[in-house]
């Protein structure tokens, strides 16, 4: 900047820059001062007076001698100014009286730091264009690029310019009076002191970083120096207000950060790897189902999370009006606030409802005495009650869909029967109750199993249809000749369990193939298949089924019913999926957090989105030495309960073998579903995928007929359980009969 009356030499010299733009408009300034000095001047009726008005101000002084030429190289553009006093009085004069002169005069000598200029830019041009401040920090170590212009306000040519320099010369554009210093390299620990006090200390501090390592970094240094931070979020127009200059011993985002560890913050690459803790910080519960939805894209269909011009504008005018208030010491609170403008102004059309089940109710022991009453006696041999009820504990650690343990036991006499309640057995995935006889089976096979080693030898009947609850009929005899094979897997009932750990891919001894399939196949019509060559293949399917079932409205039901979110959730229920048996990344929790919303899962479902939900699945089939596949020769629900004896057998002998194994058999559910419920609404708005998937899914496994699809697994060589799914008492399940 140079002064027009002492700098002429300089100002010819760049006046000669070839292709150089010089604007004078000192003329059209020195009326627009007298204007604003004089407002009760008619000037429209009597333009002759600008012409007196500015020779009294002038003086005689010739009109070359005043001013400020100030030269933008960027642009290669020379503008001639009046000088700073007078260049202010007009800059300010459309703030009267919302901005009286005393407090314009105070704003002038304030010190405002902005961090992060993508959403922060429109911030720092608003307090520019207001002018409430004198010196403005500006730090992002960021360029811009073509994706910015959604929201950032600047032209094409500026594209591969580093942020903070941008805004810095827009507001040197804009009043080049006003003092710009600029941190490139953004903040970081190096230059975060000269930032807050160098050359005098902040009055105010924006943040609108995406580094969350410096968000923190950020306010504690905020909090030790008590200067208050102002943030806008970009979704429902959320403003975070940290008065530090008024309580000093207000937590960092209001407490919501305690105990987190900045060096992780630091270590994170990755914006799907900053989800959990952004989320964390801006309150998942208060954010936007569309912001959530689009949160579960990250990485997906989308590299960041997405922003709009129009929510940055309006954020920004938000972000200026408040610091400009605690700058002049009104009672602005600390909080969180939100200007969410649908809301305020559009009346939502009434949303889609989360799928529910009528309640039924749970079979009680009265339903199930009148049910047996007409039931024949068995010659078997009695039990004592210690007997059936360790028996009964042994059938009570089986696999059950969701762990939700649908039977319950009736011992009467010298039987014991099994009941399903179906108040228990809601699942999506339990078409025609085929997943329920999956567990009845694992469970009676459990009792046969004890039985041998209480020396007796069980015998079912399996009864079930449509007319009643009633699944099997158990009773026993002394056991001649007890089956080696058959105590050896005793000892694994108590010790079997889901393994959704991830693990190491290690091979695995070809020899614990075949134990497992003779294991398995000891059960009658019992097929195991292993897919190694094709488990890529197999995944695709099994990915997409797993999004399928997400993403409907029964499946979406069953997860948030089924998931124990707390472990006093999972220890007060006894039930479910206890999220800590999943082996989920940071990230991937969140994930799944995000997903109880339904509106945030119908809003992919609308997008045509979700694959998301594939990832678990997905990495599970990427650490499995291979995958393993049991059929039956029919589908009837007879073949599923056999099924489901000779899955137990198969997780025994693998619980013996120390493999880890993981069931991944929604689709075989699914798939039941599909093929035999035509037009189920809950299938109708994935018929296209699931039409293409299943054909893939038959041409893999080599299906024909009607084969009982019972079962897949992965199988590894895993890390040791880390956390058991839990039971209910046996109190809930099991009743006698009253003598």
């Amino acid at each position: 900047m140079s002064k027009a009356s002492t700098a002429l030499d300089d100002i010819e010299k760049i006046k000669r820059i070839p292709g150089i733009q010089i604007f004078d408009t000192i003329k059209n300034q020195l009326k627009e001062l007298v204007k604003c000095r004089n407002p009760k001047v008619k000037f429209k009726e009597n333009p002759e007076i600008y012409q007196h008005l500015i020779e009294d101000y002038l003086q005689g002084r010739p009109i070359e001698s005043i001013g400020n030429w100030v030269y933008y190289p960027w642009n290669n553009t020379l503008i001639r100014l009046l000088d700073e006093p007078e260049f202010i009085e007009i800059r300010t004069n459309r703030n009267k009286y919302k901005i009286t002169d005393a407090e314009q005069n105070s704003l002038s000598r304030k010190i405002i730091g902005v961090i992060g200029l993508s959403v922060g830019q429109t911030v720092a041009i608003t307090m520019a264009m207001e002018r409430i401040f004198g010196e403005i920090r500006l730090a992002d170590f960021d360029e811009i690029d073509l994706s910015n212009l959604n929201r950032v306000r600047t032209g094409l040519a500026n594209i591969g310019i580093n942020k903070a320099v941008l805004v810095a010369r827009e507001i040197a554009e804009i009043d080049p009076y006003l003092k710009t210093t600029v941190f490139e390299n953004g903040i970081n620990e190096a230059n975060i002191d000269a930032f807050f006090t160098e050359n005098g200390t902040l009055d105010a501090l924006v943040e609108e970083c995406d580094g969350l390592d410096i968000k923190i970094i950020a306010r504690q240094k905020a909090k030790a120096l008590g200067i208050p931070v102002v943030m806008e979020t970009n979704d429902r127009a959320m403003l975070d207000i940290e008065r530090f200059d008024t309580e000093p011993k207000r937590p960092i985002l209001h407490g919501l950060v305690q105990g987190l560890d900045v060096e992780k913050l630091k270590s994170l690459k990755t914006n799907e790897d900053k989800v959990p803790y952004m989320l964390n910080m801006i309150g998942i519960d208060d954010t936007s189902p569309l912001l959530r939805a689009s949160m579960l894209e990250i990485e997906q269909s989308l590299n960041t999370w997405p922003q709009l011009a129009s929510s940055v504008t309006f954020g920004g005018g938000i972000v200026g009006d408040t610091v400009r208030r605690i700058l002049l010491t009104e009672d602005i609170k600390s909080g969180r606030f939100y200007f969410d403008i649908e809301e305020k102004l559009t009346k939502s059309p009434e949303q889609p409802k989360p799928y529910t089940y009528e309640p039924t109710t749970p079979l009680s022991k009265t339903d199930m005495n009148e049910i047996t009453s007409s039931y024949p006696a068995s010659n078997g041999v009695s039990l004592e009650k210690q007997q059936i009820e360790e028996l009964i504990e042994l059938a009570h650690t089986a696999p059950s869909g969701g762990n939700m343990q649908p039977w319950k036991w009736y011992a009467k006499s010298n039987q014991i029967f099994a009941f399903i309640d179906e108040s228990l057995a809601t699942s999506f995935l339990d078409y025609n109750y085929l997943g329920g006889m999956v567990g009845f089976g694992a469970a009676i096979e459990n009792i046969l199993i004890g039985a041998q080693k209480l020396g007796l030898e069980g015998r079912y009947d399996f009864v079930f249809d449509d007319k009643n609850p009633l699944v099997a009929v158990i009773d026993f005899e002394p056991c001649v000749e007890p089956s080696s094979y058959d105590i050896s897997l005793y000892a694994q009932i108590r010790e079997r369990g889901t393994n959704r750990m991830l693990g190491e891919l290690e091979p695995i001894d070809n020899e614990d193939f075949s134990s497992i399939k003779r294991a398995t196949e000891h059960v009658e019509g019992a097929q195991l298949s292993w897919i190694k060559e094709k488990k890529e293949e197999l995944g695709d399917v099994l990915c997409s089924v797993e999004r399928i079932r997400l993403m409907s409205d029964r499946g979406h039901t069953d997860f948030i019913d089924e998931i124990r979110w707390t472990t006093e959730e999972a220890e007060t229920t006894k039930d479910g999926i206890d999220l800590r048996t999943i082996d989920l990344t940071e990230t991937e929790k969140a994930g799944l957090y995000v997903s109880k919303n339904y509106q945030v899962v119908r809003q992919l479902r609308d997008w045509g989105l979700g694959h998301g939900f594939e990832t678990m699945m997905r990495k599970a089939i990427e650490n499995t030495d291979r995958i393993g596949f049991i059929s039956m020769p029919n589908g009837s629900r007879r073949d599923y309960f056999e099924g489901g004896r000779a899955l137990q057998r198969a997780w025994l002998k693998a619980t013996e073998l120390n493999l880890g194994f993981h069931p991944i058999s929604p689709s075989t559910f699914i798939f039941n579903r599909f093929i035999h419920q035509q037009d189920d609404p809950q299938l109708n708005p994935f018929k296209n995928e699931l039409e293409i998937t299943r054909q893939k899914f038959k041409d893999i496994l080599n299906l024909d007929g009607e084969k009982g699809e019972i079962f897949l697994f992965r199988l590894f060589k895993g890390k040791e359980i880390r956390t058991r799914s839990l039971r209910r008492d046996l109190s809930n399940h099991l009743f006698f009969e009253e003598r």
